[in-house]
């Protein structure tokens, strides 16, 4: 009786069958990788973006700030300030002035020592 059921069983190529089975595990691996990256690439470009967005945000915001001080610092927003009692304003007194000579044709590029005898106490 055993003779007659070992020919009929269907015998399994384990080698073809482990092929197949290694085949389908790397094509399906591939296939997620493949899909993670996309997925990653779109990430990464929806923040790259957002970013390009924020640095014009930042780029604009600092032309601004740029431009708010130009005008805060013109002069005659300071002579409008002096004269509202904002700021306060010493006239430098002429032995607190240092004035420098020309320099000498040959020692141009030499140090030249300067002495304001004025200021000592």
């Amino acid at each position: 009786m055993n003779r007659s059921r070992r020919k009929t069983m269907n015998s399994i190529d384990a080698p073809s069958l482990a092929r197949w089975i290694v085949l389908t595990i790397f094509f399906a691996l591939t296939g997620l990788i493949y899909v993670y990256l996309n997925i990653q690439l779109h990430r990464l470009g929806d923040q790259q973006n957002r970013l390009e967005r924020d640095l014009v945000g930042l780029r604009s915001q600092n032309e601004d700030a740029i431009g708010q001080i130009n005008v805060l610092t013109s002069r005659v927003a300071l002579q409008r300030r002096l004269k509202e009692g904002y700021l306060k304003m010493i006239p430098i007194a002429e032995q607190n002035i240092v004035r420098l000579a020309p320099g000498r044709s040959g020692e141009e590029d030499a140090i030249q020592p300067v002495v304001n005898e004025g200021a000592r106490p």
